[in-house]
């Protein structure tokens, strides 16, 4: 539908049976969903509407107006119902009562007025603001209603006697947007630098969340969260905790606005740059990019049956979206190059990756929503860690930088300066008020996390340093490197490190006991070595590796040290006397990482041979193996929460991916639970049984999409991708023929495995 002027908004009737268009240069376009013709047009200028809003039927329309007056027309009839007058400036705000029998207009006289929507008449002019009051809001039983003012306060009033009850203070600007939880019992508002949940019954502010250009505010149909466009991205946060559950990032230029569906399980957002984005809600995950508009998209809302999103442009066009998505499907983009390293938070609930990308990603454990991507550093990224309360993750880069991350914003905080090259490894104190670094030139370095200024530069390695790690109590560090020996230092003390001195050529890992008592260190020389951590006495030289020993751990409780070598082989061993306890024999190529489950009873283990296997540590058997992989696995750790325990998994070619494990019928169970791709692939229709060049994670994304059946063939394999293509694209004309050309590209590439 195209217009001689912008669009500035579109919306839905409650009824489904129009659409209102308003345009930046006051005109009102209503048509029919039905024929989508013109029904009527506002278009008389002295009149220029600002705000406009259906009836609770949606058989009736109200705007207010720069003439300083609000009106009500009948949609079908077409016929102005009242013209209301009684403001003495323009009117910023309309709302509709949840009965349909009231009409709250907010004015820049800073007044709100009550009026009958029956007669006409004024029911109460509300007094108290001292500005300009640019929103109104009702409560959902009607009895309340909450407006917001240039004067940086909420006010909310008593509607039968027009009293104010509660003025709610806190705000530092201009209060643009207010909206009641569906339930009543909150209110959010929205100045340009904060949010604020306010508790109607006592007045409190629950929560404040701070970010930067706040445009608006909207609760989910459940009440459970609430989304706020800021720059960028959409952020949703918890209604009841106040803590932030994700991002939803994707849009390169400022977002307008963001809607959820009516059912709550999808989320629209519209952006500058020319796209619409539509979110699964529970997840996080774009499912899709709706591409055609040519200028900033500055409104979007779903249709009440949540089958068809419409939106409205600065490029003067409304268009019309078939939604076409599912919301099952556990996929989302991922990393696009190497992952180095995961790690997972204190809490369970999170993971980060890092990645030759560049990037740091902030995985959610239940959804594998990404919730934040870190940009900053300009080369790899090797090593990520979480802090010790799991507030700050740690990274550090090929390009001789450490960065420190608050993990709830996703904001850089600190960059740590000092290195001179690579850095391999990071490491907090257990205190949590240090952070250690080792790298390529030769040094550790200790660092203050609060403040990032670098405490101390600890010598004594001639060549690279590999790993660097903290002793249990936090007094000692213990480090290894290229030059065939480990370093260790006093915290408090030491500049100069204290040689320990054995191994023939580089060693690769080191770990401290569980108890602090031993330090353990594995090299090139297919050796790993005990050591005294106090006195630094070589105590136990572990051999039967035939090839070097690329990772060493201790196991939970301390009686056994578990390493893996470069053919393969994982080998256990007593701490005590030092002999083999099992040999693991599976892999078939370099293990990358070994991690113990809490309970000490399991092994899990990462390799380049495109695996993942757990291991019971007991017998030595292995009782799962995750062969869901295209490329070698860098790194592995398991996750243990109230839910469940998982394996999480990072890989050279850039995806994550995390499998829950349970025991069930005395057998180890692994199921796909969420990992990372390069797109969304939607396989209704399709065949995957006995397809040649199939992974079995392959084969289980694609049976999450609802593919079945027989052989794909190529031609098949066009056919599904059309479909997914055309899924993307509108209903009607008005969507572009290159947005489905585009799409259906996209979905080829997706569809190949």
């Amino acid at each position: 539908m195209k217009h001689d002027r912008p669009v500035k908004r579109c919306l839905y009737s409650p009824n489904g049976r129009s659409v209102a268009v308003t345009l930046y240069n006051g005109k009102i376009h209503v048509y029919s969903t039905s024929t989508w013709e013109i029904l009527w047009t506002q278009d008389d200028s002295s009149r220029r509407s600002g705000s406009i809003a259906y009836s609770p039927e949606g058989d009736e329309l109200v705007f207010g107006g720069e003439d300083y007056t609000v009106q009500i027309w009948n949609v079908e009839t077409r016929a102005c119902r009242h013209i209301l007058r009684g403001h003495t400036w323009s009117v910023a705000s309309v709302a509709y009562s949840p009965q349909g029998d009231q009409v709250a207009s907010a004015s820049n006289d800073g007044t709100v007025k009550l009026w009958d929507v029956e007669t006409g008449n004024c029911r109460h002019t509300l007094n108290g603001h001292t500005s300009h009051v640019y929103c109104v809001a009702y409560s959902p039983n009607g009895n309340q209603i909450a407006s917001g003012s240039e004067d940086r306060t909420v006010k909310l009033w008593d509607v039968e006697s027009g009293k104010c009850s509660r003025t709610l203070l806190g705000h530092d600007w201009q209060v643009a947007t207010v909206v009641y939880s569906p339930q009543g019992d909150q209110v959010a508002s929205v100045d340009v630098y904060t949010a604020r949940l306010w508790d109607v019954a006592t007045g409190d502010c629950r929560f404040t969340f701070t970010g930067h250009q706040f445009r608006s505010i909207v609760y989910s149909p459940k009440g459970h969260q609430i989304a706020s466009p800021q720059n960028t991205e959409v952020v949703l946060w918890d209604v009841k905790t106040g803590e932030r559950i994700c991002s939803l990032n994707g849009h390169t230029t400022t977002v307008s606005t963001a809607v959820y569906s009516p059912q709550g399980n999808l989320i629209a957002s519209a952006s500058d740059d020319s796209t619409i984005r539509l979110w699964d809600a529970d997840m996080g995950i774009c499912l899709r990019v709706l591409t055609g508009h040519s200028g900033h998209v500055k409104s979007v809302a779903f249709s009440p049956k949540d089958d068809r999103i419409i939106s409205g442009s600065w490029d003067s066009t409304v268009r019309l979206w078939d939604v076409g998505v599912r919301t099952s499907q556990r996929t989302s983009s991922g990393h696009t190059d190497k992952v180095h390293a995961i790690n997972s938070s204190p809490s369970g609930h999170q993971v980060a990756s890092c990645s030759d990308d560049l990037t740091v990603r902030l995985w959610n454990v239940k959804t594998g929503a990404c919730g934040h991507i870190l940009r900053g550093h300009s080369k790899a990224v090797y090593c990520v860690v979480y802090s010790l309360q799991g507030h700050q993750i740690a990274t550090g880069s090929a390009d001789s930088t450490v960065r420190l991350w608050n993990v709830e914003t996703g904001d850089c905080t600190h960059t740590l300066k000092g290195h001179k090259k690579a850095i391999f490894r990071a490491a907090y104190s257990p205190r949590g008020n240090q952070l250690a670094s080792c790298s390529h030139d030769c040094t550790v370095r200790l660092w203050d996390v609060c403040t990032g200024e670098s405490l101390r530069v600890l010598t004594g390695h001639t060549s690279w340093v590999y790993d660097v790690v903290y002793s249990p109590d936090g007094s000692l560090i213990a480090s290894c490197g290229k030059d065939n020996t480990l370093q260790r230092w006093d915290v408090e003390r030491d500049v100069y490190g204290r040689a320990l001195i054995g191994h023939a050529v580089s060693v690769l890992k080191v770990a401290y006991s569980p108890r602090g008592d031993q330090i353990a260190s594995a090299g090139m020389d297919s050796a790993v070595s005990l050591w005294s951590a106090e006195t630094g006495e070589r105590l136990l030289i572990l051999t039967g590796h035939q090839s070097a020993v690329g990772t060493v751990i201790y196991s939970p409780n301390g009686d056994q040290v578990i390493s893996g070598d470069w053919d393969g082989v994982i080998r256990s061993w007593d701490t005590k006397r030092g002999g083999c306890l099992q040999i693991l024999n599976g892999h078939s190529a370099r293990v990358t990482k070994i991690v113990y489950s809490p309970q000490g009873d399991l092994v899990v283990s990462a390799s380049d041979d495109k695996s993942v296997r757990l291991w019971n540590v007991g017998s030595g058997q292995c009782r799962a193996v995750i062969q869901d992989f295209h490329d070698g696995v860098n790194d592995v750790a398991w996750i243990e929460t109230p839910n469940g325990n998982y394996v999480v998994a990072g890989c050279k070619n850039g995806v994550v991916g995390m499998w829950q494990v349970t025991v069930e019928e005395g057998g180890w169970q692994v199921r796909l639970h969420w990992r990372t791709s390069d797109g969304d692939f939607d396989g209704e229709g399709t065949s995957v049984k006995d397809v040649q060049g199939l992974s079995l994670l392959d084969v289980r994304i694609l049976n999450q999409c609802e593919a079945e059946g027989e052989p794909v063939t190529d031609k098949m394999v066009d056919q599904v991708a059309d479909k997914a293509a055309d899924k993307m694209a509108a209903t009607t004309s008005f969507a572009s023929q290159p947005a489905t050309r585009m799409a259906r590209a996209t979905a080829r590439r997706s569809s190949i495995p």
